[in-house]
């Protein structure tokens, strides 16, 4: 069985768009150096604060057209309200980013915990 081979003409093709479905983003009321910190990863000092600008740079030197932002999964908490308004939040902020990038950035929504059945069920309803 022979395996599939990348096509390198394609991917030095300047019309081909680039399509990011993997990037993350963090809030400004999230102080990630201190939770990377805690979890014992290290993020460049240039990397910290995140913000649009920062990913579009990259996104620039990369040739990457377009990125769909992603909140890393929220892993702290019970099911609560405070974990609902905590997913909501995300969602916001990433909606506003895509709105000032609406060329550049898409967004995946965040969620509230995985058997928070109700709380998965109010963003659908404000779609």
């Amino acid at each position: 069985m022979s395996v599939p081979q990348c096509n390198k003409d394609a991917l030095r093709n300047p019309n081909v768009r680039r399509i990011d479905v993997h990037h993350h983003y963090f809030p400004p009321d999230l102080n990630k150096k201190q939770a990377n910190t805690k979890l014992g990863w290290r993020t460049p000092e240039e990397n910290l604060p995140w913000t649009p600008e920062l990913s579009l740079r990259a996104m620039d030197a990369m040739q990457i057209d377009f990125s769909i932002l992603s909140f890393p999964p929220i892993s702290s908490g019970c099911i609560s309200e405070e974990n609902r308004a905590t997913a909501r939040k995300r969602n916001e902020y990433a909606a506003k980013i895509c709105g000032a990038y609406p060329d550049r950035f898409g967004f995946f929504a965040t969620l509230p915990f995985m058997d928070d059945v109700h709380g998965k069920i109010y963003p659908r309803l404000r779609c």
